[in-house]
């Protein structure tokens, strides 16, 4: 697809400038510049750094000041501009949250003052929020909050995000409505064949009641866009990554194992509303219910092209192979030979998730006498995400004689060749003789070519139809009572207390069905050069394993668009048309199988009961002759974690009877409920000395924790016994240990803040983080864990005449580290420019990170420690805005350096490194006397995509590009 280059940016802003100075002309001639009233972004820019300036801990804000007036589809867009904050993409819009350098499982979450559920879990339960949940449009303000202090929920390593709801107590009129609508196109979608007009709606109320003592807010918001991105990958399933081949100077070359290539079409609906009650009937008494749901579907259809068994040296001849100064196979022909050569599949993939997020509370404040408050707070979050996770791939297929009869013979090197002479009409086998040739591959999409026509009926089968649902749940109930009591003192202003229950469990649902062999039916062949048919694995269909022709209705032809244009053309599958013809309707339920016993092992639940309470001191004295305020306070929590699930004994027959959903059951298996208590004491100090009326200095110190990632905690375990080990080495794999620590780090916050008359800062930050332990996956080799240490990490010892073999499982290591960096923000607003340019303004902030805490580097960087997932060295945000009489328009272009972060290839669960990346979005506005407010924005205006590499730049690990999104429409507010 095309890029629009640099110059066409500066030349889109120009245009949007001359336009906006037309409107700005007869603006300025019928408004004296006194006279102007301070809305739209400069509104949200004045009102966030007033926040920040007021607040008693190093934080930054986003204050929509109205809600619906935040340009951002949701409120990660919005957060990813602050400074030391950056977004995670997914399907071409920020999702998640990476703060200072650490991945969303240290970053805690509110929404007003509660934990939140997590709806993020992809391959695994997670605590990350994705925070696109979250339409910006019902969030009045998020704040984070880079040091903690002890009134504040403990889990924010990273720092806290809190979201807040608007009060409609504090509406500005009786009675307030407003209401959006905007039509969406994206450039790209019509690539993939995906629709490429969407729609963003939503609506909000607020009202005044009873002189002013019952509020009630209401609010709801749609968004309806295309889900569509062009991808290309070194890598599918377990095959992932470089692998030396060359016979003759073995290691010397390195080839990519497998290409992916793919285009993935769907659509994103997501819809959100909320509701609040706040109820005041005097100054002593206030009561508030608030309730969130959000429900998001994201269809996520992916069909293309993938090759395999690419570095074999079997089953294929090779030629015109050639290599960069690196050592990278760059191009290669390969042509079949035999049932182990090269693999070529048509893939249709169906990666449609549903999340859903509910959460409700109500807060009663008390205030007695004078000088004293009480608030208790109860509140449910609960979140639930489901992932189909169907695959379907096609294989060319000749057909002829007995499968169990001589078909061929070996020939010179070992070959398989096929006899086509003793070949008659009958039975299939796997296509012989397919060629596949590609080249230039380099850090862009090679150029492929293959002799077969992948879209001929005549010989394209159905070879596997396979399904592997998720379903993840997190459920949270919390209570929190809070006292403060105001003082008459010459250094504390007050003192706070409080205590927090909360009761939280992770569910985690597996199962499977499935049907043939991904990489094809009928390739292997026995002693005597005999074709074997492969059955099917667990084939509880009851349906012949044999290639199936395609019903007519369960296939398109496809052909590749947009930057993939030029790969050769492809059947792509109906999968549930397909299922139903083949299997009949409804007979490819996923079930939990023995078969496939991980199923069961990855199924289960963390348990976790949290006890907390504190006491913090408000300050407001003098030290050194400057007006000192802030706070000094300690948190101590208890935390009670326990897994459940299911582990499989040494001996077969001596556990427990439990059946899996095909009614099977299996005694070799017993339940376990198991993990730690632990006590964390975290003290925390924030002091803020006023230099003078514009200048603050912030100094905090404090101790923080995040509990352990959730798919690091299950309580599953498989086993096996080391073949002719005698006596019996027991080994076992493990979903996770519960036995895990948290993760926890003391820091230090340093920063100077100066505040200019026209409402704008400058800032000037750095931080240090002193980190104890690391979590990290690992295998105990046979012998490095006796008896005791075998029992202390939570596992069953197996009986006498067993000795104990290898364990691979996850712990808390030593390497510790830091993470350190600065961050630089300046805001301001160009007041004392001449008539028009009185309007512009400028927000701008850059922050460096390094740490020397790291990673093992896993499947693509062997041998190497990468950073923390999250970290990226530089990053840079700057938004220029004009916004005066009714027009309005920002810029924002956005910049993080390259960074580590986890793969989502099933079996290649391994760090890579994504390239850094620029965002540039644009936004225009005017408003009408009447109350409407026309507006025009576009996101992503260069089309950059999401590469990551697999341990080299040089050539391909991962693409994916998604489009520019375009958006026109108008708000109204009353």
């Amino acid at each position: 697809m095309n890029k629009l280059k640099f110059n066409g940016v500066l030349a889109l802003l120009s245009t949007v400038t001359l336009v906006s100075g037309s409107q700005l002309v007869y603006a300025q001639a019928a408004v004296e510049p006194e006279e102007i009233v301070v809305t739209g972004f400069r509104s949200s820019v004045l009102n966030s750094v007033e926040a920040k300036r007021n607040s008693d801990v190093v934080s930054e804000v986003v204050d929509a000041g109205d809600l619906g007036s935040l340009p951002a589809v949701s409120i990660a867009d919005a957060l990813g501009r602050l400074p030391g904050v950056t977004t995670v993409r997914d399907s071409g819009q920020s999702s998640q949250l990476n703060l200072r350098g650490m991945s969303g499982d240290f970053i805690q979450t509110t929404l007003n003052g509660r934990e939140q559920a997590s709806t993020t879990g992809y391959a695994a339960g997670s605590r990350i929020i994705s925070f696109d949940q979250y339409p910006s449009e019902l969030i009045g303000q998020a704040a984070v909050y880079k040091s903690p202090k002890a009134s504040q929920i403990e889990g924010g390593v990273a720092g806290t995000v809190e979201l807040k709801t608007a009060n409609p107590l504090d509406a500005e009129k009786e009675h307030n409505f407003s209401a959006s609508i905007r039509g969406s196109y994206n450039d790209a979608a019509a690539d993939v064949g995906a629709d490429e007009y969407g729609s963003r709606v939503s609506f909000s109320y607020q009202g005044k009641f009873f002189d002013d003592t019952l509020g009630f807010g209401i609010g709801a918001a749609n968004l309806i866009q295309p889900n569509n991105s062009e991808e290309a990958r070194a890598g599918a399933d377990e095959e992932t990554g470089y692998r030396g081949w060359d016979n003759n100077a073995p290691g010397k070359d390195r080839a990519a194992r497998s290409f992916q290539f793919r285009q993935a079409n769907g659509n994103d609906d997501r819809l959100g509303y909320l509701a609040t009650i706040v109820y005041k009937p005097n100054d002593i008494v206030k009561a508030s219910f608030d309730y969130f749901n959000s429900s998001f579907e994201s269809e996520d259809t992916r069909s293309g092209l993938t090759f395999k068994n690419m570095d074999h040296t079997t089953g294929h001849t090779l030629t015109g192979v050639s290599a960069n100064a690196q050592g990278f196979v760059t191009g290669a022909t390969y042509t079949s030979t035999g049932p182990s050569g090269i693999s070529i599949e048509s893939r249709t993939e169906d990666q449609t998730t549903e999340s859903d997020t509910e959460g409700y509370g109500l807060n009663l404040e008390f205030h007695i006498g004078e000088s004293s408050t009480l608030s208790v707070d109860a509140g449910h979050s609960e979140g639930r995400k489901t992932r189909l996770d169907r695959i379907a791939t096609l294989h060319a297929y000749e057909f002829g004689g007995d499968a169990t009869g001589d078909v061929g013979h070996y020939g010179s090197n070992n070959a398989w060749i096929v006899d086509r002479a003793n070949v008659t009409q009958g039975t299939w086998q796997e296509l012989t003789g397919q060629v596949v040739s590609y080249g230039n591959y380099r850090s862009g999409v090679p150029g492929f070519s293959v002799s077969t026509d992948l879209t001929d009926l005549s010989h394209m089968r159905l070879s596997e139809w396979e399904q592997f649902p998720h379903l993840y749940t997190d459920e949270l109930d919390n209570f929190r009572v809070d006292y403060k009591l105001d003082l008459e003192s010459e250094v504390f202003s007050s003192i706070e207390a409080g205590i927090r229950l909360s009761d939280r469990t992770f569910g985690t649902d597996r199962s499977t069905f499935r049907w043939g062999q991904r990489w094809g039916q009928a390739q292997q062949v026995d002693g005597n050069g005999h074709w074997v048919i492969q059955g099917c694995e667990s084939n509880v269909s009851k349906v012949d394993c044999t290639p199936r022709e395609l019903p007519a209705g369960t296939y398109t032809q496809e052909s590749f668009g947009g930057s993939l244009s030029g790969l050769p053309n492809y059947l792509s599958v109906d999968l549930e048309a397909i299922a139903n013809a083949v299997f009949g309707l409804g007979n490819y339920k996923g079930k939990k199988s023995w078969a496939h016993n991980w199923t069961l092992v990855n199924s289960g639940k963390v348990e976790e009961e949290v006890f907390a309470y504190y006491l913090m001191a408000n300050l407001d004295s003098e030290a050194f002759t400057l007006p000192v305020t802030g706070n000094i306070g300690v948190r101590v929590i208890k935390t009670d974690t326990k897994a459940v699930g299911i582990v499989q004994n040494a001996v077969a027959g001596s556990g427990q009877p439990i059946a899996d959903g095909n009614n099977v059951v299996s005694t070799d298996y017993s339940h376990v409920k198991y993990g730690p208590e632990y006590t964390d004491v975290l003290p925390s100090l924030n002091l803020n000395f006023a230099v003078t009326e514009k200048d603050n200095v912030r100094f905090a110190l404090a101790k923080v924790m995040a509990r352990p990632p959730v798919d690091k905690l299950g309580g599953g375990a498989g086993s096996w016994i080391t073949p002719d080990s005698n006596p019996p080495i027991y080994n076992v794999w493990s979903k996770g240990n519960p036995n895990l620590h948290p993760f926890r780090a003391s820091q230090v916050d340093l920063s100077y803040e100066h505040y200019f008359d026209d409402g704008g800062a400058v800032s000037v930050a750095g931080f240090y983080k002193d980190i104890d332990t690391m979590v990290e996956n690992v295998t105990y080799p046979e012998g490095s864990l006796d008896a005791a240490g075998w029992k202390a990490i939570g596992l069953p010892l197996p009986p006498a005449g067993y000795e104990l073999g290898q364990y691979q499982t996850s712990r808390n290591n030593d390497k510790g580290g830091y993470i350190r960096g600065l961050e630089l923000a300046y805001s301001t607003t160009f007041t004392q420019l001449p008539g028009v340019f009185s309007g512009l303004g400028l927000t701008t902030s850059y922050s460096y990170t390094e740490s020397k805490t790291s990673i093992g580097g896993g499947v693509y960087f062997p041998a190497q420690q990468l950073p923390l997932p999250g970290l990226s060295r530089n990053v840079w945000s700057n938004t220029l805005f004009w916004d005066i009489g009714q027009f309005s328009t920002n810029a924002n272009i956005r910049y993080r350096d390259d960074f580590i972060h986890e793969g989502d290839i099933p079996g290649g669960g391994s760090p890579l490194k994504a390239s850094a990346y620029t965002i540039i979005d644009l936004q225009a506005s005017y408003k009408f006397d009447n109350g409407i407010e026309a507006v025009i924005q576009l996101n992503n205006a260069t089309d950059e995509g999401f590469v990551s590499s697999y341990g080299s730049d040089s050539v391909l690990g991962e693409v994916k590009e998604f489009g520019r999104q375009y958006f026109v429409g108008i708000n109204y507010k009353y």
